[in-house]
């Protein structure tokens, strides 16, 4: 399925309807607990089978297959990293011989339970290629489109976005899961995750699991006030409680779930289906109570802010004015800081930086030119340093557009470009098409 083709589908059926969960699902119908899923689904299908069937009968247009945590580094827990393509790919076509020529199917990519540097050890680029090998597996064996989600970190989804769009062409939905406090659990907002998101090219965004439906009608509403693309709503079936048995239930039926999902289709939602403690009698009443029933809000080509543009950190917005105060930290203009550069130092860095919060910057824009400064070596390290210091959003100039591309891969909101004069016009469009990015002018 091309992104066209997805964006097609979307608009002809208005209302698109998911899956509900499947490890709790398949943990019911006997797969054992502290196992590889991946593994035991691979050599135990029929269970699987089974639930897809079901939801394909109970009305639901994508079904993901499991490849939830079939990614190198969680398969590497049970040994099986050398297994994930082939892993991917025969999952991938265990889903497709159980739902059918008429339902999509969707590869699964989600957390790799390791953190991005300065927190953890992988760099960027070492997650990016994590995610890169998955989706390439999934899209080879025949997957519609993928799926990344339930994330918790707005940067490693950035890099699990990333990796899917360098590995193939298909559409790709992306999911995080928001706690009641309307963020995330690293402290992204709704609006930053949806800018950011459909900024580095995702065809629908979106919440699942963490809250029930009855919780995320702001969420959904705050992603629709800035939402280009379709909206996804895949809420847990309420909240988690033991039951008598002292299994983990949740408190919300079928016939209340699809009640309350109605109120995230009214706030824009139209991608809809069910995470933990639902199944497929919730995905059939879901659909026979909402089968036809849209908001105008999940149209995002009636969106009146077309030509309106923002920028972001990791956890805020900030709209593009006219008047926006560009502070300039620049190597080719500053010899101390150039030093530290070449000697691969940001000491300097960060005391520039503490001096644009006293001179009261709207953007803070980082360049880092210079005679026997190795830029592309420098600019991830700068970025990371910057964005973890400073609560502005970052823009970058430079007339490499090598640095310019690595520092925007590398920024985990939306950045900006400062254009030099010798930069190539037709290069920086692409960069800004690619990642989002926004031309300023000082």
């Amino acid at each position: 399925m091309t992104k066209q083709e997805f964006s097609q589908y979307i608009k002809e059926k208005r209302s698109v309807f998911l899956d509900g969960a499947t490890g709790s699902n398949l943990q019911k119908a006997g797969m054992p607990s502290g196992i590889c899923p991946e593994q035991w689904i691979a050599e135990n299908p029929e269970p699987l089978q089974k639930l897809q069937k079901a939801y394909a009968e109970a009305g639901s247009n994508i079904i993901y297959a499991p490849t939830f945590g079939a990614n190198r580094i969680k398969l590497a827990e049970y040994g099986l990293e050398k297994e994930t393509v082939s892993l991917n790919k025969k999952l991938v076509q265990i889903t497709k011989e159980a739902v059918g020529p008429d339902v999509l199917v969707a590869g699964d990519l989600t957390m790799t339970g390791q953190q991005l540097e300065p927190l953890g050890m992988l760099s960027l680029e070492e997650l990016t290629d994590v995610y890169r090998e998955q989706a390439a597996a999934l899209a080879e064996a025949g997957a519609d489109l993928l799926v990344v989600e339930t994330m918790l970190s707005l940067a490693e989804t950035r890099a699990a976005l990333m990796g899917a769009r360098e590995a193939c062409s298909l559409p790709v939905m992306v999911t995080m899961s928001f706690g009641e406090s309307g963020k995330t659990l690293y402290g992204t907002d709704p609006a930053t995750a949806v800018l950011v998101l459909q900024g580095l090219g995702a065809d629908a965004v979106g919440v699942n699991c963490g809250l029930g439906p009855d919780k995320l009608g702001q969420v959904v509403a705050e992603m629709a006030q800035y939402a280009k693309v379709p909206l996804i709503a895949k809420p847990n079936a309420g909240l988690p409680k033991l039951g008598a048995d002292g299994t983990t239930v949740y408190d919300m039926e079928a016939e209340d779930f699809a009640e309350a999902m109605k109120g995230l289709v009214e706030a824009g939602a139209s991608l809809l289906g069910g995470c933990c403690g639902t199944g497929p009698d919730y995905i059939r009443t879901l659909v026979s109570r909402l089968q036809g029933f849209s908001s105008v809000k999940g149209q995002p080509e009636e969106k009146e802010n077309e030509d309106e543009y923002w920028l972001t950190t990791e956890r805020l917005v900030f709209p593009v004015e006219d008047s926006l105060q560009i502070g300039m930290v620049d190597s080719a203009e500053n010899e101390e800081l150039a030093e530290d550069y070449r000697n691969g130092m940001t000491d300097t860095l960060l005391d520039l930086l503490e001096e644009q919060f006293d001179e009261e910057s709207d953007i803070i824009c980082l360049s880092v030119d210079g005679e026997g400064i190795d830029g592309c070596g420098i600019i991830q390290d700068v970025v990371g340093e910057a964005a973890q210091m400073v609560n502005l959003p970052l823009a970058f100039s430079s007339e490499d557009p090598e640095v310019l591309e690595k520092a925007l891969r590398a920024y985990p909101g939306l950045g900006g470009i400062v254009p030099k004069p010798s930069n190539d016009k037709e290069i920086l469009a692409r960069l800004c098409e690619q990642y989002g990015a926004v031309l300023l002018s000082r």
